[in-house]
């Protein structure tokens, strides 16, 4: 029976209906919170892994070939038969290169004990052999031009070791700079360059202040130099000794080297810039930056006024590198007054580095007083070669290696290498600890610095290791596995050291030479030229210094 449109009969058919899912996209708020927690949670990965001392390296592990890919093992296999190829290849190559090696060393050993002329020709020779040997078997070659080059840089470093230790010719009274260490310059520097920096002061300059470090007066002076200068034409030349970085020094301290240096020559107290930061210094109260500066202005001028002179007064300034020569030529410029621009008083670029000043420079103060400001030069050390002299005979290159071990320790501690030159700065904090031993509080004041416990003596009374050590861990020095680099702890406490933050100066030696009648007179008679009596007399404090010059060797507080 077939409905028919309009009838209220009902079909018996199932009714289709469609399944529609369920839709997965979420909402933009839920995914933005997903994206903010993802965020967060590397950040705190990546600052934890910061704090994690433990090495990780940063290239991915290779997954290597996965389980499941079909000719996996035929792979494996091709790369072993690759290594074992490639380690019979090494083996092969090694063996041919021992046997043409015994053949060169041969061909060099007879070389080796030619001397002098025959040197030469016998150079000469090896090359040709070289060249025929290079068109048979290269590796021989190689090693042959490899020994040849050894052995002439061996003969080198010899030579070098015996121009470091000539002694000063006492009848030309030329320095010897050969021996000399000039690191404000790069390394290719000549010797002659450094000699001519030297001799361009001393022949140009009517005055020279030789800068000295408080800290170390003794260390950053030569008697050599001041006896070049004193006899330089005729006795004509002019000397002052400055006694820079006072800051950094007690006023007892600065006292007592000030009454020591005024035996020999006339000396004065300076403050030429202001310390870094961090710095543990000391109030002098009355020898202030401008207070110290004016004074040594005030002297030039008084010379230079006396002289009348129909040109310009030069001042030579020399010095240790990194002892403040360019910062006493900054401090005398911004004491001209309201005349003084921003260039004037900052005429010379300073750093607490050494090497800022790397050639000559003329500063024009007035019409009476021209600057001439110098690289550091590093002249030999009397005191250095007096014990090279005195050493044990049995081994002489090995007095002369500790000796340039030494004194390449006693320099880094005078601030004069730059720490991109510094090699091994350990044996300079064994220096300074030994120096600081001799007294507890400068001890104590050190290891406060560090938040460092009592040290502990190791083997042979080594204190050293345990100090950087301690010294790495406070400070982060740590490299691969959470190990101590001794390296970087060391140059961390020769930046401290150079910057002021861990103190410590040297005592005037008490056994101090009976000075000369003409000595006496000189230091007198130069006092007077530049009136340097009673200069702090108008300070009107407890500490003011009375200077007295060229009479018996005393000095009021």
């Amino acid at each position: 029976m077939v409905n028919k449109p309009g009838s209220e009969e009902q079909s018996d058919a199932p009714v289709l209906r469609h399944w529609e899912p369920k839709s997965k996209r979420t909402p933009v708020r839920l995914r933005h919170k997903i994206e903010k927690a993802s965020a967060a949670k590397q950040r705190k990965t990546r600052k934890l892994a910061k704090k994690n001392p433990e090495w990780r390296s940063r290239l991915k592990k290779d997954p290597g070939i996965p389980n499941l890919f079909p000719y996996k093992d035929k792979i494996l296999q091709q790369i072993e038969e690759k290594k074992r190829l490639k380690e019979e290849e090494a083996l092969k190559r090694r063996e041919e290169a021992k046997t043409t090696g015994a053949v060169a060393v041969g061909t060099n050993d007879a070389s080796v004990a030619v001397d002098g002329e025959d040197g030469d020709h016998l150079l000469d020779e090896t090359m040709t052999d070289e060249e025929d040997a290079g068109s048979s078997n290269p590796m021989a070659a190689l090693l042959a031009s490899a020994k040849a080059q050894a052995v002439e840089y061996e003969e080198a470093s010899d030579d070098d070791d015996d121009n470091n230790t000539m002694q000063l010719d006492a009848t030309d009274r030329d320095l010897d700079l050969g021996a000399s260490i000039t690191l404000s310059q790069p390394h290719d520097s000549s010797r002659r360059s450094f000699d001519k920096v030297y001799k361009t002061i001393l022949s140009s300059s009517d005055i020279i202040l030789y800068v000295l470090d408080a800290r170390d007066p003794n260390g950053t002076r030569s008697q050599e130099v001041e006896r070049e200068i004193t006899a330089a034409d005729s006795g004509s030349k002019r000397l002052i000794l400055i006694l820079n970085k006072i800051d950094l020094v007690p006023p007892p301290i600065v006292q007592s080297w000030l009454k020591y240096l005024r035996r020999y020559f006339p000396t004065l107290p300076l403050r030429a810039s202001t310390p870094a930061s961090n710095a543990r210094t000391f109030d002098h109260k009355s020898l202030t930056v401008k207070g110290t500066s004016e004074t040594l202005l005030r002297a030039l001028k008084t010379y230079a006024h006396g002289k009348q002179l129909k040109r310009s007064t030069t001042v030579g300034i020399l010095g240790y590198p990194n002892v403040g020569k360019s910062s006493v030529i900054n401090a005398l410029t911004s004491c001209l007054g309201g005349g003084a621009t921003r260039s004037q008083s900052h005429a010379c670029p300073v750093g607490a580095e050494a090497g800022i000043t790397t050639a000559l420079r003329e500063v024009k103060l007035d019409n009476k007083l021209r600057l001439l400001d110098s690289p550091g030069i590093v002249f030999p050390a009397e005191a250095a070669a007096s014990k090279l002299s005195e050493a044990a005979k049995p081994s002489a290159a090995e007095n002369r290696r500790l000796s340039k071990r030494d004194d390449h320790a006693r320099l880094i501690l005078l601030n004069a290498i730059p720490p991109k030159q510094i090699t091994d700065p350990v044996p300079a904090v064994t220096l300074l600890l030994s120096r600081l031993a001799d007294s507890k509080d400068l001890m104590d004041a050190m290891l406060a610095v560090y938040g460092v416990p009592p040290l502990v003596a190791g083997v042979n009374g080594d204190v050293t290791t345990d100090f950087l050590v301690h010294v790495a861990r406070k400070r982060g020095r740590l490299g691969k596995g959470g190990v101590p680099n001794l390296v970087a702890a060391a140059m961390t406490v020769i930046t401290d050291w150079r910057d002021g933050r861990i103190q410590g100066w040297t005592q005037p030696p008490t056994d101090a030479e009976e000075r000369t009648n003409d000595q006496k007179m000189v230091v007198r008679e130069w006092a007077k030229e530049f009136r340097l009596e009673g200069l702090w007399e108008k300070a009107g404090s407890a500490q003011a210094v009375e200077i007295d010059f060229g009479g018996d060797d005393v000095m009021s507080e």
